[in-house]
């Protein structure tokens, strides 16, 4: 069985400006060269193969002999999968499972930077640092023509990285090449999987300010994912987007020159991004953890997540950022990394949940709906167990439809969780691993997070 990967994602913002000028060129010859080696297949020049590529354009491909040889094999290595998938797909579309794959095309002339991609042969770890080789003709070429004098490229990660378990190194263009991320690939450490000695079940009820209701099936105990902090930085970004979208227009309609407004919109929307990834990654690693200390054998998650392109109500504003809060992302990222651990992550439907007693044993359907208990918007009047957390409520009726009606499970008052720090006019606080969350109550601290401030290695890998 092969070993599952990571990716360690660390954005450059701070990078020297020489820096950033051989990584344009290595991420621009990458694109240059994968539609060179595109055209010479189109035309037949040159065969669906690496090796007869590679041959054919070393001696007259610029953009070839720029980029450190295995580099360049890789990308045109790259090429020649897609086009193998696509002709596999023609042949046999059964294999695909529904999903169409189409042919490799070229580059835009306006956005011709590309991912590249070093394996173990292109780079070398030395304590936080990763350094990676340049080819002869680029240094020539940066030395010429920028005065750069370079024989290696070294960038420091703050991470004590182990070589053994890095498969291979990218740096992926940004925001038109104006910013750059590195990715490590690396092999996850077997430290051996828990094992899980019951047998239950979790829900969680997706929501706005409320990011997730959990509740466990047999355990008093819910959670609440905070979702304000995220709302709050959507809210500020979203603004800054708008002025400047709206400075964009006039600029447009006045003849003025605009490629500046757009790249600081573009670098704003990549930020949101990234926002959003992090976020995502933090509550799936929180909700692992939870289950894997109550022994939690399925997750069922809402299928609000799921409806999120359908026409709303909601206000404009709220409507934008419901569609940005990523609970999909969540479940996404859930499924592999519980699939280790043999949970399993599915959609449940949450139709009539919301205002439906959960205390009274039934079916939870039109008939036995009472919305007019739910007092107001977050508490709901139960008949046997007094006021709930509306959200709770709703969690429960997900377990009443999975037949696990009981009247223990998220009876207490939720412990509300925060993945950012305490919020004005909010009760007490405690970390929540590494400083980069807040809680409320004590929770086993989750894995596989590392601080973007102190640069901590991720719990999970402590010697990668």
């Amino acid at each position: 069985m092969p070993k599952p990967l990571r990716c360690i994602t660390i954005a450059f913002t701070d990078l020297p400006n020489e820096y950033k000028i051989v990584l344009g060129y290595l991420t621009y010859h990458s694109g240059r060269l994968f539609n060179q080696a595109l055209y010479s297949i189109k035309t037949k020049q040159a065969k669906v193969n690496t090796y007869d590529l590679y041959n054919k354009l070393k001696d007259n491909s610029l953009h070839l002999k720029n980029l450190q040889s295995r580099c360049a094999q890789i990308v045109l290595d790259e090429l020649v999968r897609a086009f193998k998938n696509w002709f596999e797909f023609l042949h046999n579309p059964e294999k695909f499972k529904g999903q169409e794959v189409k042919p490799p095309k070229f580059r835009p002339k306006n956005k011709p930077h590309r991912t590249i991609t070093y394996d173990q042969t292109g780079f070398k770890v030395v304590g936080t640092k990763i350094r990676l080789s340049l080819s002869k003709a680029l240094r020539q070429w940066l030395k010429e023509k920028h005065g750069i004098e370079l024989k290696y490229l070294w960038l420091d990660t703050g991470l004590e990285l182990d070589e053994r378990l890095i498969k291979n190194i990218q740096i992926v263009p940004k925001a038109n090449a104006k910013e750059f991320e590195l990715h490590i690939i690396y092999e996850k450490p077997q430290n051996g999987e828990k094992l899980l000695k019951q047998d239950k079940v979790m829900v969680l009820d997706p929501n706005s300010s409320n990011f997730f209701a959990i509740v466990i099936e047999g355990i008093p105990q819910p959670y609440i994912i905070d979702g304000n902090g995220l709302k709050s930085l959507l809210r500020k970004y979203l603004k800054k987007i708008a002025s400047l979208q709206s400075r964009l227009e006039g600029a447009k309609k006045k003849g003025f020159l605009t490629h500046f407004l757009e790249e600081r919109i573009s670098r704003l929307w990549l930020k949101v991004k990234r926002l959003l990834k992090h976020y995502a990654h933090t509550i799936s690693n929180l909700i692992l953890e939870l289950a894997l200390k109550y022994g939690v054998r399925k997750i069922y998650i809402g299928d609000a997540a799921r409806n999120k392109n359908k026409e709303s109500k909601l206000s404009s504003v709220a409507d934008q950022i419901w569609s940005l809060l990523p609970h999909g992302k969540v479940k996404e990222y859930l499924e592999y990394k519980a699939k280790e651990y043999g949970i399993e992550v599915e959609y449940i439907s949450e139709a009539y949940t919301s205002g439906v007693d959960s205390s009274v044993e039934g079916a939870v359907n039109k008939e036995t709906y009472t919305p007019e208990a739910r007092v107001k918007r977050g508490l709901f009047r139960t008949r046997l167990l007094g006021f709930l957390n509306a959200d709770v409520n709703a969690c429960r009726n997900l377990l009443k439809k999975l037949g696990k009606f009981d009247l223990i499970s998220g009876i207490l008052r939720p412990i509300r969780l925060r993945v950012f720090f305490k919020l004005r006019e909010s009760s007490s606080a405690i970390p929540l691993y590494g400083g980069i969350g807040r809680s409320r109550g004590g929770v086993n601290l989750p894995v596989v997070v590392r601080h973007s401030k102190e640069g901590v290695n991720p719990p999970e890998a402590p010697h990668l």
